[in-house]
């Protein structure tokens, strides 16, 4: 049996964020949604105020963006990404 996995990016109006699906034989054996969560603008100031000079600009560029609101969405979307990858391999970890 061979295993693997898939992570593709969810439609905007369907929530964004992820969706993996965990394979086995190339077909579907579970899996899950990965969404980036609705923001608190207070927390979502709090993140900006912490990050370094550079980590800002790694967002702004990660956002393709100049406002802190968008940087903080790309910050939100990768958190999620590496979310769903981290119960990827863990469930391939399991796998013989």
């Amino acid at each position: 049996m061979s295993y693997s996995y898939e992570i593709k990016p969810r439609p905007a109006e369907l929530g964004g964020g992820w969706k993996l699906a965990l394979l086995q034989d190339g077909q579907e054996v579970g899996g899950g949604v990965f969404s980036v969560p609705e923001d608190d603008p207070q927390a979502g100031m709090n993140w900006w105020s912490s990050l370094t000079e550079k980590r800002r600009a790694h967002w702004l560029t990660m956002a393709a963006s100049a406002m802190p609101a968008a940087a903080r969405h790309a910050y939100l979307l990768a958190e999620a990404y590496n979310d769903a990858q981290d119960e990827a391999e863990a469930w391939m970890s399991t796998r013989g």
